[in-house]
Parts: structure tokens; sequence; C-alpha cells
């Protein structure tokens, strides 16, 4: 079969110009289509690089620096930043997988709308050109959906994914409703507060972030509301209608009044222009089909990213993104392996998981699980900054297999990799609680925790041994 490309990807995900930066490197001949528009998040990048800074002046002011009184945010202005930026990141050739750069690198960008046709052969229509590749990676952009709530189509929402320009949000609003179970909309919801919007966050589960440890879960909720957000669980939004310029809201048994909304709701996918049913592609609004090769229904079509469901993160979807290039274009193939990968909740202080939670892992190993857990306040780092909320846990079985990490403290993106890569290359437990650390810094709760659960090791060796020796006693 002839063919004008190793690796035709269907993108507008961010993820999309990552796999097509990497399959030019390992040689392949690549073909990048992503819509005249793609999705950019560079907004809510920013503002959790705002919600660090605010941290950081906190810190200053604890440490004698008096500011004068007069310091405001200038909403307009990060606008303008997050703006230009996203502008530089898409023709600059020195930003990291912008199209320039992967351009001058030999893929072949094509900005337009295509489609899935069979001709007789699979192949990717863009205008009147037909594209064939050995194989096809999607990884398209997905949508906020509208929720089926009364009046709520009629009402200028904003979602996690808007550029929230000055047409948009043009000041920033003093009341600001964020309904959804998206993690995202929980650090949009901590930073804007911090900024001074009067913010509530709604969600229908029992508790934020319910798939996360509990107690690291429960600690985010507890911050956010002490700091001055709302947050509403288990409750739903029957009704919105817009009077005069405010936005009614019927939450429950209650109304709330608001400025603006935020929709935080699951993303879905609209991928009917594609033609996925001529390529034998199965999808729903939920997610793309794949299996553990991440292959679709359509073996030679893969998929990665947003498009597949659940979190969104970074570096969920570049693990994905690695695997399909992988099976792509090499032999032998690979599966995908989620529990090595780190996940990150930008809030402050900073929640990061890795592996199984507590109850995940006595679900699997039963009574073959160790727990240990050091507080954050005990640290030099943690004193002299005065950020004494947090811990982390760590768990492992008998055996010094670490199983998972769950972490809720400040900077712990910068050192949940220390984990990560103790869990991918399978270190024991004891490497870690022999690895020195940096002091003071929060990195050194990895080596307290670890030595923390060495000792509990040390001890079950040693219970079972007197044990065994009075059985053995017992039994003359």
């Amino acid at each position: 079969m002839t063919v004008d490309y190793d690796l035709i990807i269907v993108g507008g995900a961010a993820v999309g110009r990552y796999a097509a930066a990497r399959a030019n490197q390992l040689g392949a001949r690549v073909a990048l289509i992503e819509p005249p528009s793609p999705s950019s998040s560079l907004v809510l990048s920013l503002l959790t690089q705002v919600n660090q800074a605010l941290r950081q002046q906190a810190c200053l002011q604890q440490w004698g620096y008096q500011l004068d009184g007069t310091a405001k945010w200038n909403w307009s202005q990060t606008l303008q930043w997050a703006e230009t930026l996203a502008e530089t990141q898409a023709i600059s050739i020195a930003a990291p997988h912008s199209l320039m750069q992967l351009t001058a690198a030999g893929v072949e960008v094509m900005r337009a709308e295509g489609a899935f046709c069979r001709q007789p052969q699979l192949g990717f229509m863009v205008g009147k050109r037909l594209l064939r590749g050995r194989n096809y990676l999607l990884a398209p952009r997905v949508e906020a959906t509208i929720p089926p709530i009364e009046g709520l189509a009629a009402i200028q929402v904003a979602t996690l994914n808007s550029d929230f320009r000055s047409n948009f949000w043009p000041t920033l609003p003093r009341q600001v409703l964020i309904l959804g179970s998206d993690p995202r909309g929980i650090e949009l919801a901590q930073v804007l507060n911090r900024l001074g919007t009067q913010v509530t966050l709604i969600v229908s589960s029992e508790q934020l972030l319910p798939q996360e440890d509990p107690e690291a879960a429960f600690l985010v909720q507890a911050i956010l509301e002490a700091e001055g957000v709302t947050v509403l669980t288990q409750i739903q939004v029957s009704q919105v209608r817009a009077i005069d310029d405010q936005i009614w809201v019927q939450v429950g048994n209650r109304a709330i009044t608001t400025e603006a909304m935020v929709l935080a709701t699951k993303p879905h996918l609209r991928l009917a222009c594609l033609n996925l049913e001529a390529a034998g592609v199965k999808w729903q609004p939920e997610g793309i089909r794949v299996n553990r090769k991440l292959q679709t229904t359509t073996s030679r079509i893969y998929a990665c990213g947003e498009s597949l469901g659940g979190y969104v993160s970074a570096a969920l979807d570049q693990h994905e993104a690695d695997v399909a290039l992988h099976n792509a274009l090499f032999l032998p193939t690979q599966s995908v392996d989620y529990s090595r990968i780190p996940w990150t909740l930008f809030t402050d202080p900073t929640l990061v998981r890795i592996g199984l939670t507590e109850s995940q892992a006595r679900k699997l190993y039963g009574n073959d699980v160790l727990v240990a857990q050091q507080p954050v306040q005990f640290l030099t780092t943690a004193q002299l900054s005065n950020d004494s909320n947090g811990f982390l846990k760590l768990i492992a079985s008998h055996k010094g297999e670490i199983l998972g990490a769950h972490a809720i403290a400040p900077q712990a993106q910068e050192w949940i990799g220390i984990l990560a890569l103790a869990m991918q290359q399978r270190l024991p437990l004891k490497a870690l609680a022999q690895l020195p650390q940096p002091s003071p810094t929060f990195a050194e709760l990895i080596q307290q925790t670890a030595a923390q659960l060495q000792q509990q090791r040390r001890r079950e060796w040693q219970r079972e041994l007197l044990e065994t020796w009075f059985n053995f006693r017992r039994a003359r």
C-alpha cells in the first residue's frame, strides 16, 4: 500500500503538536491537520501562575516587606499577556511545538478542517486534497457542553477553555459562579477569590475530587472555604435566568445571583465533522473508544489526550501520545499504564497524586499494605514561609514496593517527579528512605515519609520473627 505519510495527526488539542514533534524526531514523515482555531487554556495556565505569585507576595509581607497599599490587579493586562503568549506560541520558531517550529523541522502543517473518507481506501480529505497515511492519530480539542438546565442556553457563560478576552470579561467580575466537577474549576475558584472576586463553586458529588484520597480532597475544600470560597456539594442547579446585569441561579431550594458564570462541566466531543463513521471509529460525546494500545475500533487509527475522557492533564496526554506513537510506528506494541503517571491540581498548596489511593491498595492487596503520613508543618521551610497546610502519604507493600503517593503541599508539582521516577523504575522503598534531599525544602517530606514506612516494615519483620519463635517454643 502506497501512502503519503507514516502518520497523519488530526489535531486541535495541545497534545497533537506534541505528538507531531515527537514523531518527527523519530524520523517519521508526519502531517498535522489543525482547525483554524485550536483549543487553548493559556489564560487558565497563566492564572495558576498568578496564584503562586500571590502566595509569594503574602510571604514577603510576613518577612517584613511592606506594600504601600496601592497594589491592584490589572485584569486587562493579564488577558493581553495571555493573548500575546498564545500568538507567540503559534508563530515563533523559538516557542516549543509552535507551528513554525514544526514546519521548520519537516512536519507538514495544515490549518484547515478535514474529514475521513474511503475512496476506496482509508484517507483524510482536506479541501480537495486526499491524504493517505499508514496510520492516523486523533488528538482533537474538546468543548464544554451546556447542561440541560432551564434557561442556561440563553445565558452568556464562560468555559474553562474560554480566552476571557475583552469582549467577554472586560473587567474582573465582582461575583462568579463556577458550575461543574472539572478539577480545573477548583483552580480557577481559588485564584479568582484571591483576586477579590466573590466565588461560589457548585458540584453535584458528595465532595470535591471524589476520585482522590479523601483526606487530601477534604483539605482542599477546607482551604478554599477558609479563604472565602463558597463550596456547595450534592446539589443541582435547576434554572438560570438573566435579570438586568445579573444572572439568577436556582440552586436546590435557594437562589443565587452572580455577575458571571463559568461552566466546569465534563468536556464533550463534537466530532461529527470528522466523519469518523466512514472510518469505522466508534465514539460518544464522552470519549473515543480505545483499547489498551490506544487503537480505536479501526486498528490503523489511534487516539490520545482529552478526547478519551477523564481528567485533563498534560502528563497523562503526553504518556498516551508516546504509547500511541510507538504502536503506530514500531513493533512490538506497548500498552498504556496510568498507574505511574503523576496528576497535579494547581491549587495553593498543590495537590499531587500517583498510583493507588489507600482504599484502592487495600482492595487489591488486602493486609499487605503499609501506609505512612507526614505533615508539612514540621519542615523548616514550611515554618520559614508559614506554609503549614498539607501532608505526604506514601503507600507500599510489605516487600517495599511503592504502590502510591498523595500529597497536598507547597511546590509539590516540582518534586512529585522523584516519586514518579521511583515507581516507573520500580525502585524499592529503601532507596527513597536513603535518598538525601536538599534542605530546607519541601522535598524532604519524601525521605522522611519513606523512612517512616521502612521503620514499619522492620517492626513487621521483627513481629513475625518473634511469632515464629514462640510458636516453635510452644510446639516442643
